[in-house]
């Protein structure tokens, strides 16, 4: 499940190339690396089931919220995102 999310924000990386080494902090590709990040963080983790379902979910959420530049609703999503694990 996380794995699947970290390929997609992988390759949104990737995508982005030179743009994303030029653009500013608050663009859509750093908040979609800053979900990539966070998938990185809760994988070495060892959490259950059930936590990994819910950050699945919230992940998605983030990524979308990149995607159509709704970057602090992101940056909402990204907050809980830490709370649930632990960073």
């Amino acid at each position: 499940m996380i794995t699947r999310l970290i390929a997609g924000a992988a390759l949104a990386a990737l995508l982005a190339g030179p743009a994303l080494a030029q653009a500013p902090a608050a663009s859509p590709e750093a908040c979609l690396d800053q979900a990539f990040e966070l998938a990185q963080a809760a994988e070495k983790k060892n959490l259950d089931e059930a936590k990994l379902d819910k950050l699945e979910e919230m992940l998605t959420k983030m990524e979308a919220h990149c995607d159509s530049k709704e970057l602090a609703a992101a940056a909402a999503v990204a907050k809980e995102i830490r709370g649930v694990i632990g960073n």
